[in-house]
């Protein structure tokens, strides 16, 4: 149980790592990366491609997961779409796949609105934690993947957690996978845009920072087992 095995023949009682540690750093690391119990089957290959749409975002997962962590610029994704239609599971696919294949990088999940309600609870003076406390692993991931960009409405408090939260990233160069409900076109003049969810500043910095991919015409996988 020591996660090491005496190697055979040595006179000097040397021992070498058992292979059950490379089992169990992988285990600590998917606990570290803070993935919801939900989305922990969420891998490429249980990823359902009903479409060309959901065919060609898988696949430009797959070449995101190949080339990291040599991703230029740390250039990450944004994937666009409404409910039900498997962004969250590609972007934790691209987090265990990165895990399983033993490539490098501290890799987080983070879904947005979750954490302004962790933020506000830190203000609690019987709060064990602090902002920074919360705030930290989200700014020094190597890899984040910041789930429903834009669900939580958009008041002062939480623009300004948004932008400090991207622009930090932004500027040390910090690959982000983000996922949103929103586009950056509405056929419905009732429906906000991305941009109007987050602000003109952080749009413009997302198109930098991250490939958008798109999943127009994609169904709602939720209702079709209904």
């Amino acid at each position: 149980g020591s996660g090491w095995i005496p190697v055979a023949f040595a006179e000097d009682n040397r021992v070498e790592p058992c292979g059950c540690q490379g089992d169990l750093r992988k285990q600590q690391r998917i606990a570290s990366a803070s993935i919801p119990k939900r989305y922990s089957h969420c891998t490429l290959e249980t990823f359902r491609e009903k479409s060309t749409v959901l065919k060609s975002a898988k696949r430009r997962v797959q070449e995101f997961v190949d080339v990291w962590p040599h991703v230029k610029d740390g250039k990450g994704l944004l994937m666009m779409g409404s409910c039900g239609v498997g962004k969250t599971h590609l972007a934790v696919a691209a987090l265990l796949e990165i895990i399983h294949n033993g490539k490098p990088g501290r890799v987080l999940f983070s879904n947005f609105q979750d954490l302004i309600q962790e933020i506000q609870a830190s203000f609690d003076a019987d709060h064990a934690t602090t902002k920074s406390e919360i705030m930290r692993p989200i700014l020094e991931a190597d890899l984040l993947v910041l789930d429903e960009l834009g669900s939580q409405k958009p008041t002062q408090f939480v623009q300004d957690i948004l932008y400090y939260v991207i622009n930090t990233r932004y500027n040390e160069e910090r690959t982000t996978i983000f996922t949103t409900n929103y586009s950056d076109r509405s056929a419905d003049a009732k429906e906000e845009t991305l941009e109007q969810r987050i602000g003109t500043r952080l749009r413009s910095r997302l198109a930098e920072m991250a490939e958008r991919i798109e999943f127009s015409g994609a169904s709602d996988h939720r209702r079709s087992t209904i």
